[in-house]
């Protein structure tokens, strides 16, 4: 695995930010039953398909206006500048979802084309150290119990099996797991 760094979005990835979101398909692996959400990209999916430029410029500006409650990072490879995922880190369990049964502290997807070489283990432990440089010493991690490769993610960064949960409305069934930020 080579390399990756986390840095905010910003309008100069804009194009490469509708790459990334025009590589997955739509019967990806989700913890939501909303088909049009990539993890790690929460949101975009209220600003059209996320494929056109102005789409992504508008979803960028609504990430900085929310930059009080959640921070978005784009995995970097730095050898060639390649995003290779996504990650957002909710600063409280309260601003994911409805449910708070449901929450977690973060968000994240790797490009398809880039699974299996280690980013989202490189990535959410980079995004640990975002939560702890935060001030968190603890969080909530959830994740599809059929998602087997963000359950190895999550258990290879320190998770802690909580419980599983089953959602009624969307039908599906959630590991909650918990880390500890040392």
């Amino acid at each position: 695995m080579d390399q990756i760094k986390l840095i905010k979005v910003s309008a100069e990835y804009a194009e490469k930010i509708a790459e990334y979101r025009a590589e997955f398909p739509a019967d990806r692996i989700r913890v939501t039953y909303d088909p049009a959400r990539i993890p790690g990209m929460d949101y975009l999916e209220k600003y059209g398909d996320g494929l056109e430029y102005k789409n992504v410029l508008d979803w960028i500006q609504f990430c900085n206006d929310m930059s009080g409650k959640l921070t978005w990072y784009m995995s970097i490879r730095e050898n060639d500048r390649k995003i290779v995922g996504f990650i957002v880190f909710r600063h409280k369990l309260e601003y994911d979802d409805d449910d708070t049964e449901f929450a977690s502290n973060f968000g994240y997807s790797v490009r398809p084309s880039e699974r299996g070489k280690g980013y989202a283990k490189e990535q959410l432990r980079l995004g640990l150290q975002k939560a702890k440089a935060f001030g968190l010493n603890r969080v909530r991690i959830v994740c599809r119990d059929i998602n087997s490769g963000s359950n190895k993610t999550i258990l290879a960064n320190g998770g802690i099996y909580v419980d599983t949960i089953h959602g009624m409305e969307s039908n599906l069934n959630i590991n909650r797991y918990d880390i500890q930020i040392v």
